[in-house]
C-alpha cells in the first residue's frame, strides 16, 4: 500500500516534530557536526508548527501513520520543508511529497521551484532535476548557521 498524502491538521503537529527530528539526529549528522544537530534538533516541539493549516503543508501517511511532511511557499515559489522519517527511509515517500508539492506549485502558476536543500539531501533533489545554484549559509538561531545548498527546478508545463 502506498502512502496518501493530505493537508496537515493541528492534530499532527507531535507527529511531524517527531519526524523532523529524528530525521535531523539520524540522517543530517552525516553532513553536519554532531552539536548543530543537537542544536537544531532541540529547537523543534510541537508549537514550532502552530498555524500549519494556513499555509500549504501536507503529510504521508500510510496505514495510520505519518512517514514524512512537505510544506511550499506558494508566494516565494520554494519547497520550505521536507523530511521522512529515517524508519521510512527507501519507500519512495520523499518522492511522493516532492511530486505533490511539484504539481500544487504547477497548479499555482509557478514556472520553477527553488530549495534551501541540506547538504545531505542534495542527491536526493539532484535526481528529482534540480539545479545547484550556490552553497549558502541559513541562521537557524543567532549562535548556528548551517550549511545548505541552494538548488531550483524549472517545472514542465
Amino acid at each position: 500500500m502506498n502512502s496518501v498524502i493530505r493537508r496537515a491538521t493541528v492534530e499532527d503537529r507531535h507527529a511531524i516534530c517527531d519526524i523532523q527530528r529524528s530525521a535531523i539526529l539520524e540522517t543530517c549528522h552525516r553532513s553536519y557536526p554532531q552539536e548543530d544537530v543537537t542544536v537544531w534538533a532541540g529547537l523543534l516541539s510541537p508549537e514550532t508548527y502552530y498555524g500549519i493549516e494556513n499555509r500549504y503543508f501536507v503529510v504521508a501517511e500510510r496505514e495510520g501513520t505519518l512517514e514524512g511532511f512537505g510544506q511550499l511557499n506558494e508566494a516565494e515559489g520554494e519547497v520550505d520543508a521536507l523530511y521522512v522519517s529515517p524508519k521510512c527511509e527507501s519507500r519512495g515517500t520523499g518522492t511522493a511529497l516532492l511530486a505533490h508539492l511539484e504539481e500544487r506549485a504547477h497548479e499555482c502558476g509557478l514556472k520553477e521551484l527553488k530549495v534551501r536543500s541540506t547538504l545531505n539531501a542534495e542527491g536526493f533533489y539532484a535526481r528529482a532535476g534540480y539545479q545547484r545554484l550556490a552553497l549558502v549559509r541559513y541562521r537557524l538561531v543567532p549562535a548556528l548557521m548551517l550549511v545548505c545548498v541552494e538548488m531550483r527546478k524549472r517545472l514542465t508545463p
